[in-house]
Order: C-alpha cells, then structure tokens, then sequence
C-alpha cells in the first residue's frame, strides 16, 4: 500500500509540474503578444511597474494591494504619454494623460457595470447605455453634449468605464490582447481626453498682493509711488511741526499777524481812510528858516 501512495503522489507532482510549465507557457505568450502590439505603435514594453499602481485608486484601479501590474505598454500617442497594462487576473486599462490637472471627476461607466464606490461622486443620469457619475453636477453637465452623448453611444460595450484621475483619462475592460480591442480602446479613451479639456484646471490658491508693498507686482509697478506701511513707520520720519504758542502768551497775536519790521499795507481802492502824509520837517534852531520864540507870525 506504501507503494501504491507514493505512486499516487508521484503522478500529482507530475500533474502540479506539467499545470506550471503550460501556464507560464500561456503567460509567456500572452506577454509577447502585447509587446508585439506596443511595437506596432512605437510603444515600449515592460513586463511590470509596481510603482505604477500608486498613480490611480479609483474606478478599476480599486483592487487590494495584492493585485499587480502587469504587461506594461508604454510611450506616446497623438504626442500625449500613454499606458496600456493589465491587472492581474482583473482588467486591461489603458491611460493617456492630459495637459492640465482638475479636480473634478467624471465616471462614465456601461449600465451593467456596478456603481463607483467613492463617496465623492454622484449620480448624473443615463447616457444610451451608459450611466454618468460625477464629483462636480454643475461641471459635468456642461461636459455632456452632443460629442460626449455620441462617444458614450457608439463606444463598444467591452469598455466598461471611462473616467479621470487628476492629469489622466483612463479607460478599462476584461483582460485582453486582442490587437483590434486594444487599438479600440486607445482610440476611445483619446477622444474621451479631448472632451475633458473643458475640466476647470486646479489653481494654486493666492492670496490679493498688497499694492503697497514693493515687493508685489503691483507695488515694483508703482516704485517711488507706494506709501510706507504704518508699522513700519519711525517717528523721525514724522514731519516736524512749528511749537504752538500758548493761549495765553499776550504777543503771541503780534508775532504772528504779519511778517516782522513791516506794517499792514491797506487794500487798493478800499473804504477806509487813507493814511495821512507826512508834512515838511520844521528846521531846528540855528538852522536857516528857523523861527525865533515868540517873535512875529
């Protein structure tokens, strides 16, 4: 009986060893066809990125850390940087990036395909076959003409979602290395890229410059013109002002009438009385003309 069991477990091995050998076998195949395929398209190829998976977290790329990526295509299409990879045993995505980042969301997504699971999206409404959430309703309806109702009617229904990630638009579907779907999909999700460059772009908040201030635009504008800050201020900047006198000081009306050592001249043509001259200056004694004390008038 020994015999018979280890016979059994022989044939087992035999068995678990032949599985691996044609599994790799598949897996080996299935990798150079997506190579062949990046050729096709100038793209590059590597057999996996695990860095890569930290980029996305939503949509499809919402799996358990476990699941890998795998069959990585990589390059340029219509000159933006594309990827096309599988998650292992789970989708084939394919990812172009756009020129600006946004902050708002939007998932497009076939009506048999279960809703997104972030709390950050809602519903918008049906589009064909396809149903649309977004993070932004106000935005998103103004995504939604005519282009976007086309691109969600005639999109095949193996494209399961369509949906953005900050600077990325990315698209997913069951794994595959059909040449045809995969040149499908690329097409797609390019022309989903194109309708989201209406996304408002993220800007950085700023805060108003202060026009005083030298140091902002508008104040190197205005160099010699900008007032001091308050605070920054010192008191032997302040102008200096004349002394007050005090109210009781008796002269100080006479010192501040008129400008010293000259007596108020009166108005042209004005109604007071005019000055009298002064007459001729009586000779003094002991000079010729001068009259004598009492003498004749």
């Amino acid at each position: 009986m020994t015999a018979v069991y280890f016979l059994i477990a022989a044939v087992a091995l035999a068995g678990a060893v032949a599985l691996l050998l044609l599994d790799r076998r598949r897996t080996t195949g299935v990798r150079r066809e997506r190579a062949v395929w990046g050729d096709q398209h100038g793209f590059k190829y590597r057999e996996t990125d695990p860095e890569l998976k930290s980029e996305f977290g939503r949509a499809a790329m919402d799996v358990p850390d476990h699941v890998a990526v795998q069959d990585l295509a990589y390059g340029t299409y219509y000159g933006e940087e594309t990827l096309v990879f599988d998650l292992a045993d789970t989708a084939t995505v394919v990812a172009i990036r756009r020129t600006t980042e946004s902050n708002v969301t939007i998932d497009m997504r076939h009506e048999k395909t279960l809703a997104p699971t972030e709390d950050d999206v809602e519903l918008l409404g049906a589009m064909g076959r396809r149903v649309m959430f977004s993070s932004h309703l106000d935005v998103a309806r103004r995504v939604c003409d005519r282009r976007m109702v086309a691109l969600a009617t005639n999109a095949p229904d193996y494209i399961q979602i369509l949906w953005n990630e900050g600077a990325w638009s990315l698209g997913s579907m069951p794994i595959t290395n059909d040449p045809e779907r995969l040149d499908t999909a690329l097409e797609t999700v390019r022309r989903f890229t194109d309708l989201l460059r209406v996304l408002p772009p993220i800007v950085d908040p700023q805060g108003a410059p202060d026009p005083r201030d030298p140091s902002s635009p508008t104040g190197r504008s205005r160099q010699g013109l900008a007032e001091p800050r308050t605070e920054n201020i010192r008191r032997e900047d302040l102008p200096q002002r004349a002394a007050r006198p005090a109210p009781w000081d008796s002269g100080a009306h006479a010192r501040n009438s008129g400008p010293i050592g000259r007596s108020p001249v009166p108005p042209v043509g004005g109604s007071g009385p005019i000055p009298r001259q002064p007459g001729p200056t009586s000779p003094q004694p002991g000079q010729p003309g001068a009259r004598r004390a009492g003498g004749p008038q």
